[in-house]
């Protein structure tokens, strides 16, 4: 089967997952309790990429156990689903270059490698070579801090959200609107895009998110706040998963 099928089929699950919350993600979860072989690269320090988080980075991000920031290969990207998912790297040293990779490391996913193969990992770090890995995503060390939001491009007619600082990767969303409860779509870039035809208030509003693992959390947005990041009013974050794997 060509990676271009199993890109498609991983983004009609993730699709699948987005349209019913409570849903858990199995694509996604299996990145917690499956462990993939692949080469470890590096790109270049660049805070910038696909997810679009801005700075300040996250605590998820930002946390001294996490060594880089990086872009996950393609297929596993699942059209940004995992955008925020920290992940440990193994590296054996082997491999081809200046800068080996060896031990572990906790990293973030702030990217795509757009060429990068199932199990591949691309450091944002300057860096030479190509290096044997293992990965598998852990549950990220936000410590007692909650879930963040941040808007672009929104008005009370078109909503497009970011929602940041996961412990696990918020697979699904729902935004109350004039009483109803709408299914934003997920973006190539890391958002949550709605259209709201009669418009909605500028906050603050309720949203129901639903990690990769089925949990359920209801928060209220403080208001449409474009380029800036705010707390969730009701301070909610992801409980720790003890069935997964953490960092």
């Amino acid at each position: 089967m060509s990676s271009f099928v199993i890109y498609c089929a991983l983004q009609l699950i993730a699709s699948f997952a987005q349209a019913q919350p409570g849903v858990k993600n199995q694509a996604v979860l299996d990145l917690f309790t499956k462990n993939y072989k692949g080469d470890g690269t590096y790109y270049g320090d660049i805070v910038e990429g696909t997810c679009q988080i801005a700075k300040p980075l996250p605590e998820a991000a930002s946390n001294a156990r996490i060594t880089a920031l990086v872009a996950l290969n393609r297929p596993q990207f699942m059209n940004s689903l995992v955008c925020g998912m920290c992940i440990k790297v193994t590296g054996s040293g082997h491999g081809l270059g200046s800068n080996p990779i060896t031990g572990e490391h906790i990293v973030y996913v702030k990217d795509m490698c757009p060429v990068c193969h199932e199990g591949d990992v691309d450091f944002a770090l300057d860096g030479d070579g190509r290096w044997d890995i293992t990965i598998q995503a852990v549950q990220c060390p936000v410590g007692s801090t909650i879930i963040q939001y941040a808007f672009q491009g929104s008005n009370p007619w078109y909503i497009k959200l970011q929602i940041r600082n996961a412990r696990i990767p918020i697979t699904g969303v729902q935004i109350q609107a004039n009483g109803n409860w709408l299914t934003p779509t997920h973006s190539i870039d890391g958002y949550w895009t709605l259209s709201v035809g009669n418009g909605m208030h500028d906050g603050p509003f309720n949203v129901r998110l639903t990690a990769a693992n089925g949990q359920v959390l209801e928060d209220s947005v403080p208001k449409i706040d474009n380029d800036n990041i705010m707390d969730g009013l009701k301070r909610v974050q992801v409980a720790l998963d003890p069935s997964l794997p953490s960092a």
